[in-house]
């Protein structure tokens, strides 16, 4: 008995070790070429595997890139879960979240650009696989963590009490990571043409949308 468990685990360690592998060869792949420029036979070739082995551990390129996403989605959760949790001043966590998102975005751009893509998830039908329902529920706990952010805001008085709660949780997340993306790829721009640095540029916006919803607007 206690010999076919160790026999179990050992497959699914083995398993898992694959997985693992072909992640990481394509999101090397994806980095280098691009998502939709990579295909299965040169994921399969890179990790000198065979395709049809490649097919035994992911039946396509979406799922290989569903199961960055939660990768991804999970690291994310971790840093900003963690920065709401040091900061006490809610002001102080808004500022740790948008440093948070920055450093993600410049540390990895690749999975901060698949994050903010649209993701189709039907969690009502039961043929979702299960990385679908994955990442549905992980970007459920992330908004949660915003959604908490500002209701912290509006019960200490900080926030404006009229703020639609579900629509601003949406909107800072479109805010934030669109600012965010137009830095990093419009730096030259920001330095030559607005005359001031990325930081600065992101400070600014970052105060700006803040002060949207604040009873009264300061320099944060």
């Amino acid at each position: 008995m206690k010999s076919g468990f160790n026999m179990s685990r050992r497959k699914k360690e083995l398993a898992d070790f694959h997985r693992e592998s072909i992640l990481k060869i394509a999101e090397t792949l994806f980095e280098k070429n691009g998502v939709e420029s990579t295909s299965m036979n040169d994921i399969a070739r890179e990790a000198e595997y065979s395709k049809a082995t490649l097919y035994v551990y992911f039946k396509n390129k979406e799922e290989i890139i569903n199961c960055i996403i939660l990768q991804s989605m999970k690291l994310l959760y971790d840093r900003i879960q963690a920065s709401t949790q040091t900061e006490k001043d809610l002001l102080a966590r808004y500022n740790s979240i948008c440093h948070e998102l920055t450093t993600y975005c410049d540390t990895y751009p690749l999975y901060f650009q698949i994050l903010i893509q649209e993701i189709n998830v039907d969690v009502n039908n039961p043929d979702t696989p299960p990385v679908f329902q994955e990442i549905f529920e992980l970007g459920e706990k992330i908004n949660g963590l915003i959604d908490i952010f500002i209701k912290d805001g509006i019960s200490q008085g900080i926030f404006r009490s009229d703020i639609r709660i579900p629509e601003t949780v949406f909107f800072f997340w479109a805010s934030l990571s669109g600012i965010i993306l137009m830095a990093s790829q419009k730096k030259n721009y920001i330095e030559q043409f607005m005359n001031t640095t990325k930081q600065d540029f992101l400070k600014y916006s970052f105060d700006t949308l803040i002060n949207s919803i604040l009873k009264e607007n300061k320099n944060v």
